[in-house]
Parts: C-alpha cells; sequence; structure tokens
C-alpha cells in the first residue's frame, strides 16, 4: 500500500458551511483505501459506492499545544465525510462538523453538542477573527490526524 506525503488541507466555508478538505496522492484504488479506513476503527457508517467512500467520525480529540478557545479545550469533534478518487489522489470533504462537550465549564453543558458554524462564523456569514487566526489552525490539525493512516510494515 502506498500513501504519499504529497498532501494539501485546509478550512473553507461551502454555501455558509464550514467544511474541511484535504487532498492527497494514492497510488491504490477506493477498495484498498476502504479496507484500510475500515480497519483503523475510527470511523461509523462506512460505505463504499464506486469511487466514494461515506462514512462519519465521533468523538475526535482536539489537539492543542498551549492555549486554545474554551470551546477547543472542552470538546471533541463529530462530523461526517466523503473520500473521492480521482487519477493517482484522493479529496476528503469533512463536513456537518459540531463539538461535543466533554466536560461541564462556564456555559458548556456535558454532553452538549454545537455546530463549527456557531463558533466560527459572524452574523454575515464571514470567519470570526479569532477562529480563523487561532482556531483553524487547531481544527485542520486535529482532523489531519485523525485521516492519517501509516503504510503497511512487512519488516
Amino acid at each position: 500500500m502506498l500513501f504519499s506525503t504529497l498532501s494539501y488541507s485546509q478550512i473553507e466555508k461551502d454555501n455558509g458551511q464550514v467544511v474541511w478538505r484535504m487532498i492527497k496522492s494514492y497510488e491504490n484504488n477506493s477498495e484498498t483505501f476502504f479496507k484500510t479506513i475500515k480497519s483503523s476503527g475510527k470511523f461509523s457508517e462506512l460505505a463504499l459506492s464506486g469511487e466514494e467512500i461515506i462514512g462519519k467520525f465521533e468523538d475526535v480529540p482536539i489537539v492543542y499545544k498551549g492555549t486554545a478557545s474554551m470551546y477547543l479545550m472542552s470538546s471533541n469533534l463529530m462530523g461526517s465525510f466523503k473520500i473521492q478518487f480521482k487519477n493517482g489522489r484522493y479529496r476528503i470533504t469533512a463536513g456537518n462538523i459540531k463539538f461535543k462537550s466533554q466536560t461541564s465549564v462556564g456555559v458548556f453543558d456535558q454532553g452538549s453538542v454545537e455546530s463549527i458554524e456557531k463558533y466560527a462564523l459572524d452574523r454575515s456569514g464571514d470567519y470570526k477573527k479569532r477562529f480563523k487566526a487561532k482556531d483553524i489552525p487547531i481544527i485542520e490539525d486535529s482532523l489531519s490526524r485523525l485521516f492519517h493512516f501509516k503504510e503497511d510494515d512487512d519488516w
């Protein structure tokens, strides 16, 4: 199984929704990748249809160093995704991203679920300054870690 280190990811707005996309080189087919993603145990409701994989993720820890926004420090990520394959690469699009509170801190109740848009977008649909400057890199890193798979090693 070949996984390349060439990749690109970012959080972006798509029709009023905040989504995360990553594009990565890949030399195998969707069926091989489906087996890998399924055996990882990280995802639920997985389905393969032709050149597309769909599924969900839950309770993904948010990884940060130093300080972060309170909602990031007290929550895990959940959402859905699709993976599309094309010409030696694949694209992951994660959407319906939500934060599930792991503790009762301040205005957060343990187990409460809030959409990313609540924290990311202002009333006009633009990114909030703090979200754009501080929170995007933390969320991108956490999602990149979720979708990182090591190569099989026979040694």
